[in-house]
């Protein structure tokens, strides 16, 4: 990551690097994979590589889409789309520790299982997969982004119908006259509670995956080579 205090930006400022960050990122995204390019030794590198780029998508959707909240003063929904960029930054942050975790142990089981977990996990009972609680990858970019939580915590309150998100965002009490102004336009929100995790993750995010196509391409070429992971 860069050494820029965030912090001390305006809101323009922070909007005008947002607005920067996921237009390279959308010309950026990858519009298929051949499998044919993989190795046919393992179908671990093909697994990896293919939720990296879904991962990759869905963030620039969930980032795209909050910008363009910001853009218009939709600072609610704005929120609730960066609160999932959150999420989203946390999980390619946990899966960058899982590429790492087995380019060092080989362990293929346990890497297969998380892959798996990601792809195809879900709350339904009819999921092929139980998937993972998502604070938990929150829990873990946490320990080395301190601040990331209370980031998320704080979007949360927005994300759900409680004060934040209800009264707080949608009305303003004049208690001398005993009228409720009622609509957006009378609350008083800082948008900085959502540009500054955006921002903070568009960087972090792209971060890791750049790190992670490089480690994928040093692990599909191991196998290339022979150089079989040990069978656990």
């Amino acid at each position: 990551m860069t050494e820029m205090d965030y912090s001390k930006l305006s809101n323009s400022e922070l909007l005008t690097l947002a607005t920067m960050a996921v237009a390279e990122i959308r010309n950026s995204l990858p519009k298929e994979l051949y499998a044919g390019s993989f190795t046919l030794e393992s179908k671990l590198p093909w697994k990896a590589i293919v939720f990296r780029e879904l991962l990759f998508h869905r963030f620039s959707d969930l980032a795209d889409s909050a910008v363009t909240m910001y853009e218009t003063n939709r600072t609610i929904p704005a929120f609730i789309l960066t609160r999932a960029v959150v999420e989203n930054t946390a999980m390619m942050y946990w899966f960058s520790t899982k590429v790492a975790e087995f380019s060092e142990t080989k362990n293929e089981d346990a890497f297969d299982q998380f892959l798996m977990k990601g792809m195809f996990g879900g709350r339904d009972p009819e999921s092929p997969e139980e998937s993972y609680n998502i604070l938990t990858a929150v829990d873990h970019i946490d320990k080395l982004y301190k601040g990331i939580r209370v980031f998320y915590n704080t979007l949360s309150e927005f994300a759900h119908p409680n004060y934040s998100g209800v009264m707080g965002s949608y009305s303003n009490l004049d208690e001398e006259k005993y009228i409720t102004y009622l609509g957006k336009e009378h609350a008083n929100v800082s948008v900085q509670f959502g540009l500054m995790p955006l921002v903070v993750c568009l960087e972090v995010f792209i971060d890791y995956y750049n790190s992670t196509g490089l480690a994928l391409k040093a692990i599909n070429d191991s196998y290339e080579k022979n150089i079989k992971p040990a069978s656990q």
